[in-house]
């Protein structure tokens, strides 16, 4: 149990928020906690969990931006949060975001997707400082793992959560002490994709299926139950299987 005077707020969504909320509940049981859900969060579970439901079955208050903007001795953790924070309205400099990438590749939007899309062999969680540019902040930590050959986005997105939880709660502690270094970003050797960068539905067609290791990068790229899978023959694919240079394709029934 540890005790604080600090304010520490969640900005996010899904079991990320609710986890890392979670922990602090239990283990930070003389702290100021607010929870700020994403707007999309209607306080009811989908096919994700609702972090503002879990927020108020526990009791902890929903605050909003104009509020924690004017806070001194604030610590914010972004986790999916859907807005991008601008620092310059904060009055405090301690605003720290998990982003699904490893930084500084991969900075922006639909992260998980070129990931997939682009055959890489490891993915991971960057903890960083917010700054004023879109994930351009001083990096403090990050946790890796490997994608494997077969993986979807879908159950990528899945790690990427689970890695999240726990690299906050490596985490929390030292950023609260201040006790944690920071290393600043190459962004030369990173990318960026905006909002605008994908459009699924254009893209989950598909009129012929070539057998390549790139086809099938595409495909599992798409695979992101309830949001769309890919499509061919008129059947939507739930799985791609690529060996010997061969795809095979699983089908939901």
């Amino acid at each position: 149990m540890h005790g604080t005077n600090k304010t520490i707020c969640i900005a996010g969504k899904n079991r990320c928020a609710i986890e890392c909320l979670k922990y602090l509940i239990e283990n930070y049981k003389n702290i100021n906690i607010l929870a700020l859900p994403n707007k999309s969060d209607k306080g009811f579970d989908g096919w994700q969990k609702s972090f503002k439901k879990f927020a108020k079955l526990k009791r902890v208050s929903i605050t909003n931006l104009n509020y924690l903007q004017k806070q001194k001795d604030l610590f914010l953790f972004s986790l999916e949060y859907e807005k991008i924070l601008n620092i310059k309205k904060f009055n405090t400099k301690k605003l720290f975001n998990f982003h699904f990438s490893l930084l500084p590749k991969y900075r922006g939007c639909h992260t998980n997707y070129f990931q997939i899309k682009n055959g890489e062999k490891m993915s991971g969680v960057t903890l960083h400082k917010i700054d004023r540019g879109i994930d351009t902040g001083d990096v403090i930590d990050s946790l890796k793992f490997k994608i494997s050959k077969n993986s979807t986005a879908y159950e990528n997105y899945d790690k990427l959560l689970n890695k999240s939880v726990l690299l906050f709660k490596k985490n929390i502690k030292r950023i609260l002490s201040g006790k944690y270094k920071i290393k600043k970003q190459n962004l030369k050797k990173g990318s960026y994709f905006s909002r605008k960068s994908v459009n699924y539905k254009s893209l989950v067609n598909f009129k012929e299926i070539k057998h390549n290791l790139t086809t099938h990068n595409q495909i599992r790229s798409l695979i992101f139950e309830p949001f769309q899978l890919p499509i061919y023959n008129d059947k939507k694919i739930i799985k791609s299987f690529f060996k010997n240079n061969k795809i095979r394709l699983l089908y939901l029934k």
